[in-house]
């Protein structure tokens, strides 16, 4: 969460950030915390959720996504859907988690301010194009090939489209950019389909209701955050993929 909060501030400023330098501290008194102070989950339930120093609330966020990103990496590992039989597998599974972080930080980011940062998004895009030349170099074939074409153009080419049909009133420019690792890791068009599905079906289920209420309110369009839906959906379909695959061939 703390990435997060300096990827805010360097949207925010354009000031580079010094990852070495740049310590986390509490937003409400400034209190640098201690290496005690940042042991994830434990130190959030020792302290209560507190500052040690001002001692407000430092926020349920931090421990979500923490106990959250703890909790995929587990059902990565435990609903992995594909072998794991020698280096390549696992250097997959290793990306994909190292990709993960980077979604975490770009789900939390646009449901706080609704907008996708281009660092994490290049960061997942290059993990995502390294686990798909690691699949394919493992199991080349004409097929797969045209798989990757056809999710791509079905996934980020669909988002690309209707961002610039709508300019930017339907999909924003960073959807379609965050659509682009998804395609690499899914690399299949059925897959993306379902993703494509699930993502626009969770988004209408939960932005519906809201939007309704706050136009009611406010007489205000309300702007909708997407990508923690894409995200969303994405980790749905990845890891039921088999499942879902079986059904078509049925």
């Amino acid at each position: 969460m703390c990435q997060v909060w300096r990827m805010r501030d360097w949207q925010v400023s354009r000031k580079k950030i010094d990852w070495r330098h740049d310590h986390s501290h509490c937003l409400h008194c400034g209190y640098r915390l201690r290496w005690f102070d940042n042991i994830p989950v434990v130190s959030w339930l020792w302290l209560r959720g507190k500052c040690r120093k001002c001692g407000k609330a430092i926020g349920a966020a931090e421990i979500l996504c923490e106990v959250g990103l703890g909790a995929i990496f587990v059902l990565s590992y435990a609903l992995w859907p594909f072998p794991i039989n020698g280096a390549p597998d696992i250097a997959q599974l290793l990306l994909f988690l190292l990709m993960l972080v980077g979604l975490t930080m770009l789900f939390v980011y646009d449901l706080k301010w609704k907008r996708l940062p281009e660092k994490p998004l290049i960061f997942c895009i290059i993990c995502a194009a390294v686990f798909a030349a690691l699949r394919l170099c493992a199991a080349f074939s004409v097929n797969d090939i045209l798989q990757l074409i056809g999710t791509i153009a079905l996934l980020p080419g669909l988002y690309w489209v209707l961002y610039k049909a709508s300019g930017e009133r339907l999909v924003g420019g960073g959807d379609w950019l965050l659509a682009l690792p998804l395609a690499l890791v899914a690399a299949n068009f059925w897959v993306a389909f379902y993703i494509l599905f699930i993502s626009n079906l969770l988004g209408t289920a939960v932005m519906l209701p809201v939007t309704t209420i706050r136009k009611r309110r406010k007489g205000l369009e309300t702007q909708i955050c997407f990508g923690p839906f894409l995200i969303a959906g994405f980790l749905i379909v990845f890891f039921a993929q088999n499942w879902l695959l079986a059904l078509i061939s049925l």
